[in-house]
């Protein structure tokens, strides 16, 4: 019905947006130029990849990189909220880092709520009444939400510069933008903070003004079976 079809659509926003804000900045490609700033040529950490560095001389990005490679072993909460054609939709997405996550999505009225935990995927429409338990086949696309993480710096078409420091959740972050050839007339931007160099929110608005935004938080996220459950 349309409750899992709001799901599906949920599902597929989340990829996206997850795969837009990954990063492997050191990849066997061809190297984009960067217009850095904030860049250095010191190697000052053991952290950072002696070639990344060699290659962006920007050791603030190859941190980030680091990171990130690790990105969907972390325990984090994402709270997304879109904008398209006067329609709202809000998002969150809890992640255990052990393959098992949990969304919540509202979207023109309709909620729904998912979970994927263990290879099993339970949905319950509107919010109320039972969770559905669906086949083990149908839970891949939940289960690792990050799996998809593809845009690297050194990927062919896209480029960064680095803007300035920001405040954001009590830390200063180091702000980017992200210029993407297959997108023209988008505005991107990535923010990390300056200590963790963990991703904190990501920004993105398209040619038609439909704007998205991910704001990340790190701490413990306990995922459990839900109740009452019905099986498909």
């Amino acid at each position: 019905g349309f409750g899992h079809i709001l799901y599906v659509g949920l599902v597929v926003l989340v990829l996206v947006i997850i795969g837009l804000v990954g990063w492997k900045v050191f990849q066997k490609k061809t190297p984009i130029n960067s217009n850095s700033s904030n860049s250095t040529t010191s190697s000052s950490s053991n952290r950072v990849s002696s070639s990344c560095l060699a290659t962006y001389h920007d050791s603030n990005l190859c941190h980030f990189s680091d990171f990130s490679n690790s990105f969907n072993k972390s325990s984090y909460t994402a709270t997304i909220t879109e904008v398209q054609n006067g329609t709202t939709s809000t998002m969150t997405l809890a992640n255990d880092g052990k393959g098992n996550t949990k969304l919540t999505g509202t979207s023109d009225g309709s909620t729904i709520n998912s979970i994927s935990l263990n290879g099993k995927t339970y949905i319950q429409n509107n919010g109320t009444g039972p969770w559905i338990e669906y086949s083990t086949g149908t839970s891949t696309s939940t289960t690792n939400p990050t799996s998809s993480m593809n845009i690297g710096v050194g990927s062919s078409g896209i480029t960064f510069k680095y803007i300035d420091t920001q405040s954001c959740d009590g830390l200063t972050c180091l702000k980017y933008s992200v210029a993407d050839s297959a997108s023209p007339g988008a505005t991107q931007y990535v923010l990390f903070d300056n200590s963790s160099y963990k991703l904190r929110e990501w920004q993105y608005t398209d040619s038609t003004g439909s704007s998205t935004t991910m704001t990340v938080s790190y701490g413990t996220v306990n995922i459990t079976a839900p109740s009452p459950v019905q099986s498909l």
